[in-house]
Protein backbone atom coordinates (compact mmCIF):
# COMPACT_ATOMS: atom_id res chain seq x y z
CA UNK A 1 0.00 0.00 0.00
CA UNK A 2 1.23 3.74 -0.40
CA UNK A 3 0.42 7.06 -0.05
CA UNK A 4 -2.15 7.50 -2.57
CA UNK A 5 -4.13 4.24 -1.52
CA UNK A 6 -4.43 5.71 2.11
CA UNK A 7 -5.27 9.24 0.88
CA UNK A 8 -8.10 7.84 -1.51
CA UNK A 9 -11.76 8.50 -0.46
CA UNK A 10 -14.10 6.20 -2.27
CA UNK A 11 -17.02 8.87 -1.04
CA UNK A 12 -14.98 12.38 -2.44
CA UNK A 13 -14.19 10.34 -5.51
CA UNK A 14 -17.73 9.29 -6.54
CA UNK A 15 -19.21 12.71 -5.54
CA UNK A 16 -16.83 14.76 -7.49
CA UNK A 17 -16.89 11.72 -10.69
CA UNK A 18 -20.96 12.78 -10.15
CA UNK A 19 -20.19 16.65 -10.38
CA UNK A 20 -17.75 16.38 -12.93
CA UNK A 21 -20.65 14.54 -14.94
CA UNK A 22 -23.23 17.63 -14.36
CA UNK A 23 -20.71 20.34 -15.33
CA UNK A 24 -19.97 18.76 -18.06
CA UNK A 25 -23.54 18.01 -19.48
CA UNK A 26 -24.31 21.73 -18.12
CA UNK A 27 -21.42 23.17 -20.38
CA UNK A 28 -22.17 21.48 -23.44
CA UNK A 29 -25.65 22.49 -23.36
CA UNK A 30 -24.63 25.84 -23.11
CA UNK A 31 -22.37 25.99 -25.88
CA UNK A 32 -24.65 24.58 -28.23
CA UNK A 33 -27.63 26.64 -27.40
CA UNK A 34 -28.26 30.01 -28.27
CA UNK A 35 -30.87 31.15 -25.85
CA UNK A 36 -28.39 30.49 -22.51
CA UNK A 37 -28.60 28.76 -19.42
CA UNK A 38 -32.31 26.98 -19.65
CA UNK A 39 -34.05 25.31 -16.88
CA UNK A 40 -32.27 21.65 -17.00
CA UNK A 41 -29.08 23.70 -16.37
CA UNK A 42 -30.03 25.53 -13.22
CA UNK A 43 -31.14 22.36 -12.09
CA UNK A 44 -28.06 20.74 -13.00
CA UNK A 45 -25.99 23.67 -11.06
CA UNK A 46 -28.26 23.63 -8.41
CA UNK A 47 -27.48 19.74 -7.69
CA UNK A 48 -23.55 20.66 -8.05
CA UNK A 49 -24.39 23.13 -5.26
CA UNK A 50 -25.44 20.40 -3.09
CA UNK A 51 -22.92 17.89 -3.89
CA UNK A 52 -20.33 20.69 -3.73
CA UNK A 53 -21.83 20.84 -0.01
CA UNK A 54 -21.92 17.22 0.74
CA UNK A 55 -18.13 17.07 -0.01
CA UNK A 56 -17.53 19.84 1.90
CA UNK A 57 -19.43 18.26 5.13
CA UNK A 58 -17.81 14.71 4.28
CA UNK A 59 -14.04 16.55 4.92
CA UNK A 60 -15.59 18.01 7.75
CA UNK A 61 -16.39 15.37 9.11
CA UNK A 62 -13.38 13.02 8.16
CA UNK A 63 -11.38 15.78 10.28
CA UNK A 64 -13.21 15.82 13.14
CA UNK A 65 -14.98 18.89 13.02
Amino acid sequence: MNDDDVDYDVVLDVLQKHRDKLWEMTMQNMRSEFMGIGIMDQIRLDQIDQLDDAMKMWRESKNGR
